[in-house]
């Protein structure tokens, strides 16, 4: 489902910014500030409806103007063309258009543009808590599982109104109504995500084993409680407690995934450029596996691509993403530190500079 054309307006530094990209790798280079981040954050938000920089949208509206806009031709099924557009004003207002018409939800730009990034913040896959794991899981569940968003939803709406009944002090009576509910939908959230990563972990290890070596390598699920026993009973056994702190201590909303090499979790000794590899070769394997269950085409953005690799490590990681046959957008201060000497890559690559907020091609 690659980006045709892409029309940014006042978005950051980008006053008018207008381009056709190819279909497969977009290198766009430019010196610090000129705004190739926010290329890439514009179209991130465009599938996302938030930023991977900032959590205050006005923020993104360039100064001394009202609102932004990103708009946007897909094709879809490889033929059919649908135009999609989002903007935003400073009080909050989003509008967002799909073919013409006015969409509710940006779970419907959502599902046309299937996308992933990988920045200077991506480590926090591996560095920091679980919440960032179960993300990255439940972003390829949704585009490859359509019964997980319902479910997902249904689970924590039924988390919330537990959590209260026992923050309140409710009657037990009153909390084992709610927690019937949540013993249904947290089992078939589980069986969804366990489901998930048994596909996902062959895609990863092919993945991995293109880019780096790793002895061996194993990817764990654990589903937030211990599963040799009964979650029924577990939440049983726990009632005392939870009444004491306020909050349900066990179900998928503390579901991990546990990434090894050796036995030991790969955050305590790989290198920031051996973990960059790696994260990349965790999320291309995300796009390898939706395009086999549901023959969509993820779209990459990798922000700064040549930091933290050397030569060697950039061109393993460009012949893989070229490998997948879909569109790729990769900043860069300088374009030949991307393309230069990659014998490997055999897909058009069209290169943009970007300089002062403006993009030439």
């Amino acid at each position: 489902m690659p980006i045709q054309s892409l029309h940014i307006s006042n978005f950051r530094n980008l006053a008018a910014v207008t381009l056709a990209p190819c279909d497969y790798l977009n290198i766009i280079s430019g010196n610090n500030g000129s705004g190739k981040t926010s290329l890439l954050e514009a179209i991130h938000y465009l599938s996302f409806g938030r930023s991977f920089r900032s959590s205050t949208s006005s923020r993104l509206i360039r100064y001394t103007t009202h609102k932004f806009s990103v708009f946007s031709q897909l094709v879809i099924d490889s033929e059919r063309q649908v135009p999609v557009g989002l903007e935003r004003d400073l009080s909050g207002t989003t509008r967002i258009r799909i073919a013409e018409k006015d969409a509710s939800s940006i779970l419907e730009l959502a599902s046309l543009l299937p996308l992933r990034i990988i920045h200077s913040q991506s480590h926090q896959l591996f560095e920091s808590g679980p919440i960032f794991r179960r993300k990255y899981l439940d972003w390829g569940l949704f585009y490859a599982f359509d019964p997980f968003l319902p479910c997902w939803r249904q689970f924590e709406r039924v988390l919330k109104q537990r959590n209260a009944v026992l923050r309140h002090q409710r009657p037990k009576k009153e909390l084992d109504v709610w927690t019937n509910e949540l013993v249904k939908y947290a089992l078939e959230l589980d069986q969804l995500r366990r489901e998930y990563v048994q596909m996902l972990t062959p895609c990863i290890i092919e993945c991995t084993h293109a880019l780096l070596s790793l002895s061996d390598f194993t990817i764990h699920y654990h589903p937030g409680w211990n599963d040799a026993l009964d979650y029924a009973t577990i939440l049983s056994h726990s009632y005392p407690e939870e009444c004491r702190f306020g909050h349900t201590q066990f179900g998928p909303h503390r579901a991990d995934l546990e990434v090894k090499s050796g036995g030991v979790p790969v955050k305590h000794f790989l290198s920031r450029g051996q973990q960059k590899l790696l994260i990349c070769a965790m999320i291309i394997a995300q796009g390898m596996l939706l395009a086999r269950v549901a023959n969509k085409r993820l779209i990459y953005l990798v922000d700064d691509l040549p930091s933290e690799l050397d030569e060697q490590s950039r061109q393993k990681l460009i012949a893989l993403l070229a490998e997948q046959r879909t569109q790729v957008f990769i900043t860069a201060i300088e374009s030949k530190t991307i393309g230069g000497g990659n014998d490997k890559c055999d897909v058009p690559m069209k290169v943009f500079h970007v300089e002062q907020g403006s993009v030439k091609s």
